[in-house]
């Protein structure tokens, strides 16, 4: 395939790109197209030096891809003509998301996807790790999975790079714009509140009663035979009240750590283990938080700069009731006073289906906001 051709349908993919693209998850599909970019970087290697990834590489990788689980390989020499690497990926993700990765047609719809892919693929800390790998005077058995799906509640790890059998530290946890949760506590029963607010030490117990008072006029299970039965019912609001009162309670919890502005000592601490927890889970050592966006992305780790960051922040709630369900955003404010969002907790409730039948589904959601990647970053 030749370059001009390909960089004149990329621009005509550009302009037509539109919002009214149906997609499933983005996230998943992302990390198809930043592993094929992995790929790309890993392979590149042209006059003795490693080159700079485009959209053609990036889509001649996906290209490659005909089934889920297949494994695509291709050798290349070293930057010496010496050795020969055998570079090799795999992806794993739901078969919709799948089917949209490798459909030619939806290319136009995930411009941002890729643009922000070559991005990062091209920044210094993965130029220089592909550069190792072609001047390191070995044969190595280079292998790139994209397997996020697989065991969501073993790992927060998206994709994975594994030289001769041994798994590297380059671990990715992938976010795209507008995917900022990194947990949740689904259910009505009151131990989903418990669950979802002690790790911060915030005790919401004494609310049991009321708020089991109220949602138990709400019908478990999917007795609905449609969504207007709920919304005449009123039971979205009756949702939204019980949360309401428990997150009121979180908030005036979390007002009392604060000493004019500033987290206690405890508080940060247990803060910065829920957002790790969150965020990259146990391996936090070996995984960087990676947001993926139209033409940028954003990279964070949380290892001991973190955890000092967060220690010396000036850190404050705020208590959202405006909108339908209620929120709280912890707020970093910098020397300067400007102010960003850290975290974010977020009650929603949906109307729940299966087949013909819907229920009430109450969740609560702990997201990132631009603050983490402040604080974080890398």
């Amino acid at each position: 395939m030749q370059m001009k051709p390909l960089m004149e349908e990329w621009r005509k993919y550009l302009s037509e790109a539109s919002a009214d693209c149906k997609l499933p998850n983005r996230g998943d599909i992302a990390e198809g197209i930043v592993a094929a970019a992995i790929v790309a970087k890993l392979s590149k290697r042209t006059e003795g030096a490693i080159g700079v990834v485009d959209v053609e590489d990036v889509i001649h990788q996906v290209r490659q891809i005909k089934e889920m689980r297949a494994t695509v390989s291709t050798q290349v020499p070293d930057l010496q003509g010496e050795y020969v690497d055998t570079i090799s990926f795999s992806i794993e993700m739901p078969q919709r998301a799948f089917a949209a990765l490798t459909d030619p047609t939806l290319i136009r719809c995930l411009t941002g996807e890729y643009e922000g892919a070559i991005k990062y693929v091209n920044s210094t800390p993965m130029h220089k790790f592909a550069l190792r790998l072609a001047q390191n005077k070995q044969s190595n058995e280079i292998v790139v999975e994209a397997a996020g799906t697989k065991d969501q509640k073993g790992t927060k790890v998206d994709i994975s790079i594994v030289v001769d059998g041994v798994r590297k530290r380059n671990l990715v946890s992938l976010k795209v714009k507008g995917g900022e949760q990194f947990a949740q506590k689904t259910g009505k029963d009151f131990s989903v509140q418990e669950a979802f607010w002690s790790p911060l030490g915030i005790d919401v117990a004494s609310l049991k009663e009321p708020y089991e008072e109220i949602v138990e006029r709400i019908p478990a299970g999917k007795p609905f035979g449609s969504r207007e039965e709920i919304n005449e019912g009123g039971y979205l609001n009756l949702a939204a009240a019980a949360t309401s009162m428990v997150y009121g309670e979180a908030y005036r919890q979390l007002q009392s750590h604060l000493d004019e502005n500033r987290l206690e000592a405890e508080f940060v601490e247990k803060l910065v283990e829920y957002i790790i927890a969150g965020a990259v889970g146990p391996d936090a050592e070996f995984i960087e938080l990676v947001k993926i966006m139209p033409n940028d992305f954003l990279r964070a780790r949380f290892g001991s700069k973190f955890r000092r960051q967060m220690k010396e922040a000036n850190l404050y709630p705020v208590f959202i009731e405006s909108g339908s369900y209620p929120k709280i955003q912890i707020i970093l404010e910098d020397e300067e006073g400007n102010k960003s969002v850290l975290v974010q907790m977020r009650a929603k409730v949906e109307r729940a289906r299966s087949g013909t039948r819907y229920g009430v589904l109450m969740r609560n959601y702990v997201e990132t906001g631009p603050g983490l990647y402040q604080l974080a970053a890398i």
